[in-house]
């Protein structure tokens, strides 16, 4: 009583209702639009990348599909076949150390994926079916030149992407896959940032990380790190720099993150972990006890799933420092287990802080 409105609009309170509603008419309508654009656009076009990247890869190519796919292939005797995780490449995750200390004793291949390392990104999504096919693929064509090393049984190692990645492959093809090494898996216990889950949406999630990727993936520096202020300046700078120039050398790198994100099972992948624990299929589990990214935690529920696997924890490690500052230690990991199928104990390893020590960091 004794209030008047406005002969304009009415009743603002009805006024904000019908504007509420219309906006959200619209942001629906504005989605749907959005997603029909996304999956309208052609699944076969090849994003190239710059002479100066290629120039700088650390192994060589093939063509599958019509995309130029990366390779290393190092070594000789029985065969391992490494898969890195969702942002490092082969140049970055296993060449400066692990690959040359394999090689050692193995022959030794690793394979970049769309978009990822130095192998060109395609508008396919980059989920767990595309990603297997692409491993097979480069599996068979090299098939001749290893002597059909790469179509008879050998140890596969996935590190956090490549975890599930891994599993997935030896679901697919159980007669390749002789030994399986989860190194700091995704699939479980992998928190995924506000950030995260709002790059997901298309077109929105599009903009938002080609505007942000600069700044947010080098923060990850930090978290990767069991502590980061040790780390060499110099090395710090040259990680910083390993991203932008991912970022600007690469054009399919951010759209290949982008559609990991959206297509590929990084935190929901337990289904396929339970089939690989009702397999007969050694198991080791490789995770640095600091790791952030993929929680360390996780190797209880993965434990869970795969009633067979094997710990093997490093110490005072986060998730990126198991490919640089314990790579040495890590693929001395890797070969004892790939040589007879048991993961080794911390303290066997020449030069550990605990070797000759009781140690109970494998226990779970």
């Amino acid at each position: 009583p004794g209030i008047r409105y406005n002969a304009g609009i009415g009743d603002p309170r009805r006024f904000y209702t019908e504007m509420s509603q219309l906006a959200i008419r619209c942001g629906i309508f504005a989605t749907f639009v959005g997603i029909v654009f996304y999956l309208w656009r052609p699944a076969t076009k090849i994003v190239p990348y710059s002479a100066d990247w290629e120039a700088i890869a650390a192994g060589e190519f093939v063509r599958i599909g019509g995309v130029k796919t990366h390779f290393v292939l190092r070594g000789e005797g029985p065969l391992i076949v490494m898969l890195h995780g969702m942002g490092n490449g082969i140049s970055k995750a296993f060449a400066p150390e692990i690959i040359p200390s394999l090689a050692k004793n193995y022959t030794v291949l690793a394979i970049d994926y769309y978009g990822r390392g130095h192998t060109e990104h395609t508008t396919l999504p980059c989920d767990m079916r595309q990603l297997v096919a692409l491993v097979a693929q480069v599996l068979l064509k090299l098939s001749d030149r290893t002597s059909g090393l790469t179509v008879s049984p050998f140890t596969l190692v996935g590190y956090s992407m490549g975890g599930p990645l891994a599993a997935g492959f030896a679901i697919q093809f159980p007669h390749l896959v002789e030994k399986l090494v989860l190194m700091a898996p995704a699939g479980v216990s992998v928190p995924i940032p506000l950030e995260g889950e709002i790059v997901k949406i298309p077109v929105l999630g599009d903009a938002l990380f080609n505007v942000l990727a600069t700044t947010l993936l080098p923060d990850q520096l930090v978290t990767g790190h069991y502590d980061w202020g040790a780390v060499d300046k110099e090395y710090q700078e040259y990680l910083r720099n390993h991203i932008l120039q991912n970022i600007h050398q690469n054009p399919g790198w951010v759209p290949s993150m982008l559609s990991s994100l959206r297509h590929f099972p990084l935190n929901n992948f337990e289904n396929g972990y339970v089939q690989i624990g009702g397999r007969r299929l050694p198991v080791m589990l490789l995770w640095g006890d600091s790791d952030k990214v993929c929680p360390y935690h996780g190797h209880r529920r993965l434990k869970e799933l795969i009633p067979q696997l094997e710990l093997y924890t490093v110490i005072h490690a986060g998730h990126d420092d198991i490919i640089e500052k314990d790579a040495l230690e890590v693929a001395w990991a890797i070969g004892t287990f790939a040589a007879n199928g048991t993961a080794p104990l911390p303290i066997g390893y020449p030069g550990s802080e605990t070797e000759g020590e009781g140690d109970d960091s494998n226990d779970i």
